[in-house]
């Protein structure tokens, strides 16, 4: 049998919100993953906060990939002219995951119905590292954490490492 996990590596995890509106007293959807994060044992999680800015958006996500595995994206997935992050990630990314953006919305749909189809949350590789774009609901965003990508965890990076 095949082992598709990383022996000995923990994922070293970023936040980065995305919005206009979000600092860091209310950034909600940033605070329900860096929680998830921490009781998971990851701790010193990078959190940042960029505007709904294309250019904003992947200087942020190059520099803060210098130091993490994978970055965690809340944020500018909806379709509101404001929403450009998947725009601005897929513009740099080498790779798509297609599959995360299918299981989040079949797992969305269970909770939310229909308005599931309004969520672009994506999933990019950008230079060996892996980056989700989660919504801006601290809900969404959690589920995609916890049922998703965190079990995922160990297969990922053994993936990347290849």
């Amino acid at each position: 049998m095949h082992d598709h996990t990383s022996k000995g590596d923990k994922a070293r995890f970023s936040v980065l919100t995305c919005s206009n509106t979000r600092v860091q007293e209310n950034d909600e959807s940033g605070a329900a993953l860096h929680r998830i994060l921490n009781s998971a044992g990851y701790g010193d999680v990078d959190m940042r906060i960029v505007k709904d800015d294309s250019v904003a958006i992947v200087e942020a996500v190059m520099s803060m990939l210098e130091n993490c595995d994978i970055l965690l994206i809340t944020g500018g997935t909806g379709i509101t002219q404001f929403d450009v992050t998947v725009e601005a990630v897929r513009s740099i990314s080498q790779k798509e995951m297609t599959g995360f953006m299918v299981q989040f919305q079949l797992l969305s749909y269970r909770e939310v119905g229909t308005a599931a189809m309004l969520s672009r949350a994506s999933s990019f590789i950008v230079n060996r590292k892996a980056v989700f774009c989660l919504p801006g609901s601290p809900e969404a965003a959690s589920l995609g954490l916890n049922d998703l990508i965190l079990p995922e965890v160990g297969h990922l990076l053994h993936e990347l490492h290849r």
